[in-house]
C-alpha cells in the first residue's frame, strides 16, 4: 500500500525528533555545578521554541541565595532584533496571586485581617445570592485555596476595557449566585483573587498596586517588576506575539489575579526571600511561620477533593517523592504570554520560565519541571526517574461498558462517550477519540491519524468514581488522583418554563477582548443545551456546548463540577424586554 504523502512527512518528523536526544549525559551529574543542567536545558529550549514557534523566552535557576543561571533565548522584539534577556519584562499572569496572598498574610500578621472571618467583614459592599441553606461563609482563606464557591470569572470587560476597575466587582455580583457551597470543591477562581486584592486595598488603606510594590516588590529586591493592567512601553518590556506576529496586549481589569509584570531575575529574588524564611535585604517580608502556613496543604477534606493540591495560593504536590519534598509553584497564562514559577523548598531550588508567545502554554512548564529535576540531581544526587511508559493495553471493564456511555459535563464542554461493541470512544465538539485502558487501570485518550494510525496522546488518565451520589470521572497524573474532570448528566424532560426560552441569542453589551458572540439554546437528546461562541483576540473563536439544569422558570445552572461550572444563566427584565444574562453579558433573542 502506498503511504500517503502527509503521513510519510509526519513519520519523518517523528523519526527525526526521536533521534534528537540532546547533549551527552556525563557519568555523574551530582556536584557538577549545574553544568549539565544548563547544557541540556539550552538544547531543550532550542528544540521546544522551534517546534512551537515561540519568539522569546527567559529562564532563571535559583539555589538558595544564589541565582546560578539566567539566560534569554530568541527575541523580546523580533522586528528590531532586541534579544530576550534575563532582564526582559513579561506579563506573568496568575503568578500574581502569590503576591496578592502574601499581601493578605502580611495584614493578617499585623492583626488587621483574620483570614477565617466572613469576607463581608472587610468588604461589606459585597453581596451575592446563594441557593445553599446553612452553607459556610466565604472567607479570605477560602479565596486563597480556591474553595470559596464563587464563579470562576466575570468575563465581560475582563480584558480590553480600559475603563473597567477590579474594585467594581464586589458590587457587580449583587444579582449573581455562588456556584457551590464554600468548601465543597477546588474550583480555580480569578474572581476570588480579584476580591482578595480589593480586600487588601480596603484593609491597608492603600491602592492595591502601591501596596504590592511598596510592601513586597521593593523589599524583595524586585527592582524592575511592577503591578499594572498592561506592560509599559519601552524599557525592557517584551512584545507579545500571536503565531509569531506582533500583537497588542489587552488591558486587564482583574489586577490582583494577574497584573504583575516581571523578569525572571526579579521573580528569582522572590524565590530567594521564600528560601530565607521570609527575609530579604534585611527586611522581614513574611514571618517564617506564615510562609510555612502558606506552603502547607490547606485542602483535601472538601466533598469533591480527590487529593490535596493547594496551600494559601501556592499550588502544591509531592509527585517527586519524599526525598525531593513538596513542590510549591504557580504558573500563569495571559493573552500572548505564559509563565512558570516552581520551587522545591526542602532543597531551596527554584526555576522561573517566562515566554512571549501564544504557543508557549505547556512548554514553559515542561522546561521548568525538567530544569528542576536536573538541578536537584546536580545539587543532591537525587535522581527523579521518568514515569514508566504504559505499554500493556487491557480490555475495557465490563461494568464500564455499561456505566460510562452517555453525556458528561466537563469544563471543555459536553462530552459524549459511546460504546462500540467492546470499545469506548469519546466525542467532543465533533472530534472523536478512543478511550484505551492500560495497565494502570485508567483510560487514556488515543487518536487515529487519518482514521488509521493510532497515536497515544499520553499523559493523564481517567477513572470512574461515585462521590456523594454523583457519577464523576477523576483525572490521574503520575499515578495519583488529581481532580474531578467530568460529571455524568442524565436526560430529563424539558422544564415547562424553558420551552419559551429556546432559540438563538446574541450579545448586546459586550465590552473588551472577550466577546460572547452568541448562545443557541436547544433541547435535544433529553438535555437542555447551550451552544456558545466566544471570540478572543485576533478573531480566535471557541465554540462549545454546556448542559443547563433549570432551577426556576428563568434560572438554570451550568451542570458539572470545577472551573466555570455551577454558574447561573438567568433571564432578566431589562428596559422592558426579557434578556439572557451570564457573567456580565446580556443577550437578546434574534430567532
Amino acid at each position: 500500500m502506498k503511504i500517503p504523502t502527509k503521513l510519510l512527512a509526519l513519520i519523518t518528523v517523528l523519526v527525526l525528533t526521536a533521534c534528537a536526544t540532546g547533549p551527552q549525559r556525563p557519568a555523574q551529574v551530582e556536584g557538577d555545578g549545574y553544568a549539565y543542567t544548563r547544557d541540556y536545558i539550552r538544547w531543550m529550549i532550542s528544540e521546544k521554541m522551534a517546534e512551537n514557534d515561540i519568539v522569546g523566552l527567559s529562564i532563571a535557576l535559583v539555589d538558595d541565595q544564589q541565582i546560578v543561571w539566567t539566560e534569554g533565548f530568541g527575541y523580546a522584539d523580533k522586528k528590531n532584533r532586541v534579544k530576550a534577556a534575563p532582564e526582559t519584562i513579561y506579563r506573568v499572569g496568575s503568578i500574581t496571586k502569590l503576591f496578592t496572598a502574601t499581601a493578605a498574610m502580611q495584614l493578617a500578621e499585623q492583626g488587621k485581617l483574620n483570614i477565617n472571618l466572613p469576607l463581608q467583614t472587610y468588604l461589606p459592599q459585597l453581596t451575592i445570592k446563594s441557593r445553599f441553606v446553612d452553607a459556610d461563609p466565604i472567607t479570605p482563606r477560602s479565596l486563597m485555596t480556591h474553595h470559596s464557591g464563587l464563579p470562576s470569572n466575570r468575563f465581560n470587560r475582563m480584558f480590553g476595557d480600559e475603563t473597567a476597575r477590579f474594585t467594581e466587582m464586589a458590587v457587580a455580583l449583587k444579582d449573581e449566585y455562588v456556584a457551590y457551597p464554600p468548601n465543597t470543591i477546588f474550583s480555580y477562581s480569578n474572581l476570588g483573587f480579584t476580591l482578595l486584592g480589593h480586600l487588601v486595598e480596603e484593609v491597608s488603606g492603600k491602592p492595591y498596586a502601591d501596596y504590592i510594590e511598596q510592601q513586597i516588590l521593593h523589599p524583595t529586591g524586585m527592582r524592575h517588576a511592577y503591578i499594572a493592567p498592561n506592560l509599559r512601553d519601552g524599557g525592557h518590556s517584551s512584545i507579545g506575539y500571536f503565531n509569531q506576529k506582533k500583537s497588542a496586549t489587552p488591558h486587564l481589569r482583574d489586577m490582583p489575579a494577574g497584573a504583575l509584570n516581571s523578569s525572571v531575575v526579579d521573580l528569582a529574588h522572590f524565590a530567594q526571600m521564600t528560601f530565607a524564611d521570609g527575609r530579604s535585604n534585611g527586611v522581614q517580608v513574611l514571618k517564617p511561620e506564615t510562609l510555612m502556613q502558606m506552603r502547607r496543604y490547606q485542602d483535601g477534606n472538601a466533598t469533591f477533593d480527590v487529593n490535596r493540591s493547594v496551600g494559601l495560593a501556592w499550588i502544591l504536590d509531592d509527585s517527586l517523592g519524599d526525598k525531593a519534598g513538596v513542590i510549591a509553584r504557580h504558573n500563569g497564562g495571559m493573552p500572548l504570554f505564559f509563565s512558570e514559577f516552581i520551587t522545591l523548598p526542602k532543597h531551596k531550588l527554584a526555576v522561573v520560565v517566562l515566554a512571549n508567545s501564544n504557543t508557549a502554554d505547556s512548554v514553559v512548564s515542561e522546561i521548568a519541571e525538567e530544569t528542576l529535576k536536573l538541578a536537584l540531581e546536580s545539587k543532591t544526587g537525587i535522581k527523579i526517574k521518568a514515569p514508566a511508559e504504559l505499554k500493556q493495553k487491557l480490555p475495557v471493564m465490563a461494568e464500564d461498558l455499561e456505566r460510562l456511555p452517555g453525556p458528561w459535563s466537563t469544563p471543555m464542554g459536553l462530552v459524549w462517550i459511546h460504546r462500540h461493541h467492546d470499545r469506548l470512544k469519546a466525542e467532543l465538539n465533533g472530534k472523536k477519540l478512543d478511550l484505551v485502558r492500560y495497565e494502570d487501570g485508567r483510560y487514556h485518550l488515543q487518536y487515529r491519524l487519518f482514521g488509521l494510525l493510532p497515536i497515544d496522546l499520553g499523559g493523564p488518565g481517567v477513572a470512574y468514581q461515585q462521590i456523594a451520589g454523583r457519577e464523576v470521572l477523576t483525572l490521574y497524573l503520575d499515578g495519583q488522583p488529581r481532580t474531578v474532570v467530568a460529571e455524568k448528566t442524565k436526560p430529563q424532560p424539558l422544564h415547562p418554563g424553558w420551552e419559551k426560552h429556546l432559540g438563538h441569542y446574541e450579545s448586546i453589551n459586550t465590552k473588551g477582548s472577550i466577546v460572547l458572540k452568541s448562545v443557541v439554546l436547544s433541547y435535544k437528546d433529553g438535555l437542555l443545551q447551550a451552544q456558545y461562541k466566544i471570540e478572543f483576540l485576533h478573531d480566535d473563536e471557541e465554540t462549545s456546548t454546556m448542559v443547563l439544569q433549570p432551577v426556576t422558570n428563568n434560572e438554570a445552572v451550568i451542570h458539572g463540577l470545577g472551573q466555570d461550572m455551577g454558574d447561573t444563566v438567568q433571564f432578566v427584565e431589562h428596559n422592558g424586554e426579557l434578556l439572557m444574562s451570564y457573567s456580565g453579558f446580556l443577550l437578546r433573542r434574534v430567532e
